[in-house]
């Protein structure tokens, strides 16, 4: 049905001229179209063509969040691309043209807000792209009443109140619950586990549901905090776990930029153990320490150019076309190399459309109820399922299978893809609970 995808690689340096122009005017407030180079062609197979639909981005381009946000850009184009190159998203007999239009929220809820109301009401978007946390709470009521599907990628923003918002695409937190179980069974004699992360919405709530699963797994949590968003300077932080002694440092969710700022003092300051994360960008990393320091650091990201995934695969196809197009002295260059954040995001995109084409239709509800009634849907990250009702009081959560990496010589590679529903069954109760006094549960928030 949708246009083949795959993919890989590490951190972004600096966005390519055309992207920087279009994020200043959306820091100076406004909404702006996505370049693409393809225009959408002439429909296949002689079906006639309806109206375009529009997508929106709603992230932080600038900021110590765009690590998570600016990068998802081009994934998301690949895909509109690909589509508009068949004559656009079939619907109903009917194909559809796509068009992207992003806004920098900077991760500020009324920033958010403020470009949420624009994408809908200036742009007609029909679904968008996000990262969450603050902007998924300040967006949610505006979003809930025009029936607009906003993609997270935090499963944790997932509400029954929120009932237009999707997530898990990126498997947050679900590999955060996971890294814990992974450790102990690769080696039974880690006992000490230390977590850290910023005291926003994402990194309270994300934070909880790891300690509850490290608890289950037998883990003695030994340093549970979090580290105001305003942090500078990580030495005292670093210090104050280490005086803990852990034999594995988890930094959550931790922003990019905060993750290489942590990973350095542990360096500075001596830590031995495991480095254990969300999302590592090695690339960013090893311009502080040195490569053998990060060897088996484990996080959830992988690289699509991972020989997991083998040849022919949705994976290969994406990498050679996103190096073709963006890679260092492609035609649309970002003067980087890929990373996890640029097929992050398509996932839920995909997800949406497909979606659209069960459906028949663009119509929130049902493009909702159709995914749920599917067995699987395929996502980039292997077959996924409609779930989450026990965690979120909802089944908007998408569940892929959860790949776990650790890093060779400087490169992550997947060790394992974990099924997180079977895991989190025998679990639950135990998991539950501690979440709940952390208040962090869906109904406490």
């Amino acid at each position: 049905m949708l246009p083949r995808m795959g993919l890989t690689r590490r951190n972004f340096f600096k966005a390519s001229s055309a992207v920087i122009a279009a994020a200043a005017a959306a820091s100076a407030g406004s909404a702006f179209e996505v370049p693409s180079l393809i225009k959408p062609a002439n429909a296949q197979s002689n079906e006639p063509v309806g109206e375009t639909i529009n997508i929106g981005f709603l992230a932080a381009l600038s900021g110590p969040d765009a690590g998570w946000g600016l990068p998802g850009l081009t994934g998301n184009q690949i895909f509109i691309d690909r589509t508009n190159a068949e004559g656009g998203l079939l619907v109903a007999g009917k194909r559809h043209p796509l068009k992207m239009f992003a806004f920098d929220d900077e991760a500020v809820g009324s920033k958010a807000l403020q470009g949420a109301k624009q994408l809908v009401l200036e742009n007609d978007v029909k679904f968008i792209s996000a990262i969450g946390g603050n902007p998924a709470d300040a967006t949610h009521p505006f979003l809930s009443k025009k029936k607009v599907i906003y993609a997270s990628l935090i499963s944790t923003d997932i509400k029954p109140d929120r009932p237009y918002l999707i997530a898990g695409g990126d498997v947050t937190p679900r590999i955060d619950m996971l890294r814990p179980f992974y450790h102990r069974f690769v080696d039974p004699s880690l006992k000490r586990w230390a977590v850290v992360s910023q005291d926003d919405t994402i990194g309270l709530t994300s934070q909880a549901w790891e300690v509850g699963s490290a608890l289950a797994d037998g883990w003695d949590v030994v340093y549970d905090e979090h580290y105001a968003i305003e942090t500078t300077d990580f030495a005292p932080v670093v210090t104050a776990i280490l005086a803990t002694k852990p034999d594995v440092v988890s930094l959550n969710l931790s922003y990019p930029t905060f993750v290489v700022q942590i990973i350095e003092q542990l360096y500075l300051q001596g830590f031995k153990g495991i480095i254990s994360a969300n999302y590592l960008d090695t690339e960013s990393i090893l311009q502080k320490v040195p490569v053998e320091y990060i060897e088996g650091a484990t996080d959830s990201f992988p690289l699509f150019d991972d020989p997991w995934w083998g040849t022919p695969s949705w994976q290969h196809d994406f990498i050679t076309e996103w190096m073709g197009r963006y890679g260092p002295g492609a035609p649309e260059t970002v003067n980087r190399e890929i990373t996890g954040i640029d097929w992050d995001h398509v996932i839920t995109l995909m997800v949406w459309a497909e979606g659209a084409q069960f459906a028949g239709t663009f119509d929130p509800d049902a493009v909702l109820k159709s995914l749920r009634a599917q067995a699987s849907v395929p996502t980039i990250l292997g077959p996924a399922k409609m779930a989450g009702k026990e965690m979120w009081g909802i089944d908007n959560m998408i569940s892929p299978p959860i790949p776990i990496n650790e890093t060779r010589d400087g490169i992550k590679r997947i060790q394992a893809q974990v099924r997180f529903d079977q895991w989190f069954e025998s679990r639950k109760d135990r998991i539950i609970k501690v979440v709940e006094e952390k208040g962090q549960m869906h109904y406490q928030r």
